[in-house]
């Protein structure tokens, strides 16, 4: 009849201790070889063993390597997700904290080790494009002041571009020279000469009106000029105050900064290390060979009956 569970675990026993009890491993001297003997009544049981026992040991062998590598795999599975979670969490602290801050990172890159180099906030270059615009207003201001305070326009730039101003001046200078022509010949009471002197005193007040338009608007575009010095002057000052808060609060910030740099580097070289583990997964290779396969032999190994 069929054997009991405790039949069968006797018997494999006895079968085991009969096989250890009848095998020879011993090491070949000066080389990585081992000899494998069996002894038995039957010769073709005696190859069998001797062939089985180191396939079986090659392939316990890669057993042992294929559950190692699933244990490693398991392991960096619950490392990975462990380390995800964490970049995810401190990636968003520098986030809130920056939106809460307002700090607002221009051309922000990484190096080749992922960490973020030194970049250029909105406020710093806002502050780089006002002052640049304050030296550029303080400039024209300087200009304008300087012609604004000339006491005459007589010779200033405008002046001598104002074709208004050049009209009259060559028309009263035709009209001064005909009353002085009239003047040789007549007393200046004479009617013509009356009426043209009463002409070169309106060419005179029109010329003094344009000049004086002339120095109003040099005024005029003195004050525009101190208007807009002093507005980014303001400027400057707000951003430069904003700035100096900002900076304090970029040392908290390069803190969360560094802390998901290097959270993104530790999870990096480990995905890197899952990959090669599980590209691995499917190779198994041992460093053990069979070298020669036993032969059944042609007679007993004993007793030797020649002795």
């Amino acid at each position: 009849g069929a054997l009991s569970a405790n039949e069968l675990k006797e018997r494999e026993r006895l079968a085991t201790s009969v096989v250890l009890g009848n095998i020879t491993i011993a090491p070949v001297r000066n080389s990585r070889l081992v000899d494998i003997k069996y002894v038995s009544r039957s010769p073709q049981f005696s190859a069998k063993i001797a062939n089985v026992w180191p396939q079986e040991f090659i392939a316990a062998d890669m057993d042992r390597q294929f559950a190692s590598t699933a244990d490693a795999r398991r392991f960096l599975e619950e490392r990975l997700e462990t380390l995800r979670a964490r970049l995810e969490e401190s990636e968003r602290q520098v986030v809130t904290y920056a939106t809460d801050r307002n700090i607002v990172t221009l051309g922000t890159t990484r190096d080749t080790t992922g960490r973020i180099q030194a970049s250029q906030t909105l406020v710093e270059s806002d502050l780089g494009a006002l002052n640049a615009a304050l030296i550029a207003a303080r400039t024209d201001r300087i200009a304008a002041e300087s012609r604004a305070q000339t006491r005459t326009a007589q010779d200033s730039a405008e002046a001598i571009a104002s074709i208004t101003l050049s009209n009259l001046r060559s028309k009263r200078a035709e009209v001064a020279a005909e009353y002085a022509r009239l003047l040789v010949q007549f007393e200046p009471g004479y009617p013509a000469a009356r009426a043209l002197k009463a002409q070169i005193d309106e060419l005179d007040v029109a010329i003094g009106r344009e000049m004086s338009r002339i120095g109003n608007s040099r005024r005029a575009i003195y004050s525009e000029a101190a208007k807009r010095e002093n507005v980014l002057t303001s400027q400057v000052a707000a951003l430069k105050s904003r700035l100096d808060q900002q900076q304090r609060d970029t040392i908290q910030y390069n803190i969360y900064q560094r802390e998901a740099d290097t959270n993104r580097a530790l999870y990096d070289g480990l995905l890197q290390r899952y990959k090669e583990v599980t590209a691995s997964a499917g190779v198994a290779n041992s460093n053990i060979a069979l070298i020669d396969k036993a032969d059944v032999p042609l007679g007993p190994s004993s007793p030797n009956l020649f002795v």
